[in-house]
């Protein structure tokens, strides 16, 4: 294809025009200083078009592969403060006092981008297609993905907001994603709408990477902060930095999401914390994604949820003793440390019947015992004046507790039991899989509360596991009915979108799935999966995939 006639703005073709008609970029329009030239060539593959943004790392360009003919995205390790480039040439030249640095962090550039190109089959991160060391630089290209932020999105849709269940399908995936990262040592420390895209295809992935220095205060880079979605570990407190710093960032996209205004900046809030959730969206809001983002939203880090696998727990549980008061009114950030269960509610006539009964039986017990206890004294006396030795000895006994979860009294983990009554009980554990209770707390006991036993009883304690999470099987290619039986095999639920066959394409053959092959999702979750028709009978479906339709506004969005 001929270069001179592409826009360098969006790499479609001009026709001759001045003026793009598709991205409104002007033919003439120069690239500015210390950027590299509009038509550089990276790798003598690569053609480089306009900026499109820019931080104390680097700068990420509209790119051109000349060999696969299509657009992509090129990142350029280019730490401004380090280097000099001139207007016609593109190589970089490192300024003096400046070497040690530059290397430094152009090793952790690279040591990054090469971790996340082993994470490709990840359905909600933009694909790595190369690594490049060019102009005594290096350059990341990834492909390109026709789509909008997660801020435009919400800003242009028709409420400005999510609800749940929509939320839920787009953020999902990010959390399997922020997971991975974390396993091999990256953390975002970026995270905010502006680098959440939404595709055409209707997933949500994470994009905006850089060296955690351009985050953070104090750094040799210039800081990126993102007031409302920053940490304050990263504004220079003295709070350690960790995949924590990730998850208070994610939290408050979703609570942006969910509630339509930006969270209360992490500085202000740590004078005078007033992040609320309004009653109009507490009401509309499951109780347990309360929870989930306000222990994910803890301003200092060690009462903060700390890792990805946990906040999707709480994401996807549905706790039934979360505390009804936060629906409908307010809710203080503060009013949900992760996870607490409810205070014990004010007895009614019933309960105080119960414990009089309670009282009762121990006092009964209790004078049972020191009944029997002096009279096995008065026949210990006899047998030792007769000089007999064979003495039985006395049996404690005690009233057992309720330690199931969601109970008024208790709602302790499986250790916090296992740590108070291991001296009275030989406790056995059972382990099940539960939506309605978080893991670690008890599903169920083998005695029943209330009852008198014996020091040493066993008590065996059925201990959720939280939601069954399975990996989604890779059923690509796979004919429809086998993809199906496959998919609900693993305990999946299948949505089936057969797609307009212009005749081109097997029919009846599965050539995408929503969320991807190999992602963990909670069981019983739905999969979508497409296909093409068999023409010409197949009916016209939308332009932009099975999900997109279920998110509101989104066609009419990205067509704008």
């Amino acid at each position: 294809m001929n270069i001179d006639g592409l826009c360098m703005g969006c790499m479609k073709e001009l026709y001759g025009e001045e003026k793009c008609s598709n991205c409104g970029f002007y033919v003439n329009t120069p690239q500015i200083s210390p950027y590299l030239p509009l038509k550089s060539h990276i790798g003598d593959r690569y053609i480089i078009g306009k900026m499109m943004n820019a931080n104390s790392e680097g700068a990420t360009y509209m790119g051109y592969d000349s060999v696969r003919n299509s657009p992509v995205v090129v990142r350029e390790f280019l730490p401004e403060s380090f280097v000099t480039r001139t207007v016609d040439s593109p190589m970089l030249f490192v300024n003096t006092g400046f070497e040690a640095l530059f290397e430094k962090y152009l090793a952790k550039f690279l040591d990054m981008w090469r971790k996340i190109a082993r994470l490709r089959g990840l359905s909600a991160l933009v694909p790595v297609v190369d690594i490049i060391e060019d102009n005594n630089t290096a350059y990341v290209i990834t492909e390109y993905i026709e789509s909008i932020t997660l801020r435009e999105f919400l800003l242009k849709s028709q409420t400005g907001y999510l609800n749940w269940s929509k939320a839920k399908v787009l953020f999902m995936p990010v959390l399997s994603v922020l997971s991975s990262l974390h396993g091999v040592g990256i953390i975002h420390g970026g995270i905010n709408p502006d680098n959440l895209l939404i595709g055409r295809d209707g997933k949500l992935r994470l994009t905006g990477f850089s060296i955690n220095e351009a985050h953070m205060e104090g750094s040799d880079l210039t800081p990126e902060l993102f007031d409302g979605y920053t940490p304050i570990e990263q504004y220079g407190y003295n709070y350690n930095f960790g995949n924590w710093s990730d998850i208070y960032a994610f939290s408050a996209v979703i609570y942006r999401s969910l509630v339509g205004t930006v969270p209360q900046d992490a500085v202000s809030r740590s004078v005078n914390d007033q992040l609320i959730i309004p009653a109009r969206y507490a009401e509309i809001i499951p109780i347990y994604v309360i929870n989930a983002l306000m222990n994910g939203l803890q301003i200092e880090p060690d009462q903060r949820t700390l890792d990805a696998e946990t906040l999707r727990e709480e994401l996807s549980a549905t706790p039934s003793n979360v505390v009804s008061s936060f629906s409908g009114s307010s809710v203080p950030a503060k009013s949900a440390p992760a996870p607490q269960p409810k205070e014990p509610q004010k007895e009614d006539s019933s309960t105080g019947k119960i414990v009089l009964i309670t009282f009762l039986v121990i006092l009964i017990t209790g004078l049972l015992l020191f009944g029997g206890y002096l009279t096995y004294e008065h026949f210990r006396g006899n047998k030792a004046d007769s000089g007999q030795t064979d003495v039985q000895e006395e049996v404690k006994t005690f009233v057992v507790e309720d330690f199931r979860y969601g109970t008024a009294s208790q709602n302790l983990t499986y250790n916090q039991i296992l740590n108070s009554q291991q001296k009275r009980f030989k406790i056995t554990v059972k382990e099940e899989y539960s939506k309605d209770v978080p893991k670690d707390y008890i599903i169920a006991q083998s005695i029943e509360p209330q009852q008198v036993v014996p020091y040493g009883t066993e008590l065996i304690l059925t201990v959720s596991l939280g939601p069954e999470y399975v990996r989604i099987p890779d059923v690509m290619n796979y004919n429809v009915d086998n993809a199906v039986s496959t998919l609900e095999g693993a305990g999946l639920v299948v949505s089936v979108i057969e797609d307009e066959n212009d005749g081109t394409h097997e029919a009846d053959s599965v050539y995408q799935i929503t969320p991807g092959a190999g992602e963990s999702v909670e069981k019983g979750s739905t999969v979508h999966i497409h296909i093409y028709g068999k023409p010409p009978e197949s009916e016209t479906s939308s332009p932009f995939g099975g999900l997109v339709g279920n998110l509101p506004g989104i066609s009419d969005i990205l067509s704008r």
